[in-house]
């Protein structure tokens, strides 16, 4: 599903924890900062709009457009 490559970045981001604990082993592990590489399918849209998705498959074909490439970090700032 292509959508607006905002909402692909910000779908990302949600899926990290920022917070990990084990009370059993009594350890926390905090994500400060991600760095992210991944093949990405992208078209310009109506508008000039980006939409982008992650690869639907795993299998390549002749068929498929080319994949690009996406670079993205994440990180969390003190307001």
């Amino acid at each position: 599903m292509m959508r607006p490559l905002s909402e692909l970045l910000t779908a990302l981001a949600d899926r990290v924890a920022s917070t990990v604990v084990s009370e059993e082993a009594g350890l926390a592990l905090h994500v400060s900062q991600l760095d992210l590489e991944l093949p990405l399918e992208a078209q310009i849209g109506p508008g000039g709009e980006l939409a982008a998705s992650l690869p639907r498959g795993r299998l390549a074909t002749g068929f498929d457009p080319l994949l690009g490439k996406m670079r993205a970090r994440f990180e969390v700032r003190p307001r």
